[in-house]
């Protein structure tokens, strides 16, 4: 029979070794899951808000009846958009923080590699009531990156709102990875909302960013509603005189685009996004500043021709309210809630070298002095030069 047959010695040790090699190949995949369900499942709790007001968020569920959706999979669908408020709230003793996402966000959401869900401690509580300390208060819209949600950005928007901002954050539906409705229905993202392999990047970001500008006039459009409905927590309670918009990454780009749309902008921030639009051609008229990841040598015609784009619009800019600021040892996501927590991004160079809470630091206080500036009439001098105490932002002449 050929199974008795005797094996030759080399042939054994071929064996060996091959078997050897799969058992060590096992282990470290095993070790390796293992690693990552530990890491992903431990707690983790963001940085605290440093302002002195506690924070509050609320969910609202928007559709735009004027607007037939071109994102959707279905023809004929109004634009529909979860909108989350994270604002100052009155400081109430037991209260349980919320959670980083709603149980059916968390659900449709987990990502298997990255931080879980219900792992992550926020420093917000849903439904808190609006502080009284103040009759009204500045308005901030933000939109996420491509492919994500506001929760992502949660250690910026609550700093924000504590000290003083209510910031209205948009979930772009069809282009956003997953949007849960409050009543259970989940939109995942189609083709027609996200940019598609090999398409030519700039048409499709000027398609894509016209319906995201349009979202953004929209909720404008609701927080007036908002204002002047009696009944609801922010009513009459919304400055919308001084209402100022931003975004990371492609939502930046939308901040610019409605500034260069709407009037009712008195100031934006484009956090690291690459523009698209009319606003790279014409600029804007109102104050704003862009945020960038370490452009290091900026030796490639990606990041010249961003840089250019930057400079156009930063040159229509009022005397003395531009500004173009870089982060040192950053890269896209350290503006991000991937900073500071569990996630594989660094090895894909997506996450720099600076600390993450540093970095996370840095965004907040150049965010909100910027806003302080020019919604609240609290000029700093953190904006004109660098700093000692932030020798990693570094300034570049629009």
């Amino acid at each position: 029979m050929l199974s008795r047959l005797p094996l030759r010695p080399g042939l054994k040790r071929l064996i060996r070794i091959f078997l050897s090699l799969l058992l060590i190949l096992i282990v470290i995949i095993v070790s390796g899951v293992a690693f990552i369900e530990i890491q992903r499942h431990r707690t983790v709790a963001l940085p605290a808000p440093s302002g002195p007001f506690a924070v509050g968020r609320m969910e609202y569920d928007w559709t735009d009846r004027s607007r037939v959706d071109p994102f959707a999979p279905h023809a004929g669908q109004k634009r529909e958009l979860v909108v989350w408020s994270w604002y100052p709230a009155a400081h109430t003793s037991g209260s349980q923080s919320a959670p980083y996402l709603p149980a059916k966000w968390g659900q449709a959401n987990d990502n298997q590699i990255m931080q879980s869900n219900d792992s992550i401690q926020t420093h917000s509580i849903d439904h808190a009531p609006l502080s009284s300390s103040s009759e009204r208060y500045p308005v901030l819209i933000f939109e996420p990156g491509m492919g994500k949600i506001p929760t992502q950005y949660t250690t910026l928007l609550e700093d924000l709102a504590s000290h003083g901002y209510i910031i209205f954050a948009i979930n772009p539906t069809y282009s956003a990875d997953v949007v849960a409705f409050p009543d259970g229905r989940v939109a995942e993202a189609t083709n027609a909302g996200k940019v598609e392999d090999g398409a030519n990047l700039q048409v499709a970001g000027d398609r894509i960013i016209q319906v995201w500008a349009q979202d953004v006039i929209f909720t404008m459009n609701q927080l007036d509603t908002l204002n002047a409905q009696p009944g609801n927590i922010f009513s009459q309670h919304l400055d919308l005189t001084r209402l100022g918009l931003f975004g990371h990454s492609f939502g930046g780009a939308t901040a610019a685009q409605v500034c260069h749309m709407d009037a009712r902008c008195k100031a934006g921030i484009d956090i690291d996004g690459a523009l698209f639009g009319s606003v790279a051609q014409s600029g804007v008229t109102q104050p704003f500043m862009v945020m960038q990841h370490d452009p290091g040598a900026c030796s490639d015609a990606d990041c010249r021709s961003f840089q250019n784009k930057v400079h156009t619009i930063l040159r229509t800019v009022p005397k003395d309210s531009s500004y173009d600021l870089s982060v040192k040892n950053t890269e896209h996501f350290n503006f991000s809630d991937y900073a500071v927590y569990f996630s594989p991004l660094r090895l894909f160079g997506l996450l720099g070298s600076i600390d993450g809470q540093r970095g996370i630091q840095i965004t907040r206080t150049y965010v909100r002095t910027f806003f302080d500036t020019y919604l609240n009439n609290k000029p700093s001098p953190l904006l004109r030069e660098p700093t000692n105490a932030y020798p990693e932002v570094q300034f570049s002449a629009p």
